[in-house]
């Protein structure tokens, strides 16, 4: 892989563990908002995926589109099936952030927070 690819790759993950690193501190329902926890979820797995795309030597778009990042990856060659269901965080990056009074969606932070871990890990085993 090339320095360039690999340092981008790699700063991109260390921005997704900080909002992962969030995300777990935000468990207690009462103390934090679904909107902002999901914030931070959704910026962790673009971060993420943006790091993947990095660790393929190519170019990442901006973009808060997850499932647009998925299909550049498998595109480029990765198989992003297993984090499928991350699409649906991307709300959370623009819709929901910016509404007043959302409907919760009641998700399983817990639950969340652990597939956006398995992402990042994974993503790391890509960069060693």
């Amino acid at each position: 892989m090339q320095d360039d690819f690999r340092r981008e790759g790699e700063r991109m993950l260390r921005i997704a563990h900080r909002d992962l690193k969030t995300v777990k501190a935000m468990l207690d329902v009462g103390g934090f908002d679904e909107l902002s926890w999901g914030f931070h979820l959704q910026q962790a797995t673009e971060k993420a995926f943006k790091a993947w795309i990095s660790s393929l030597e190519k170019e990442y778009p901006y973009s808060h589109d997850l499932a647009l990042l998925r299909r550049l990856i498998d595109s480029f060659g990765g198989d992003t099936s297993r984090f499928a269901c991350l699409d649906q965080l991307s709300p959370f990056a623009a819709q929901l952030r910016y509404s007043d009074e959302p409907e919760p969606l009641h998700l399983d932070r817990s639950h969340w927070n652990q597939i956006c871990a398995s992402l990042l890990d994974h993503v790391g085993s890509l960069l060693v």
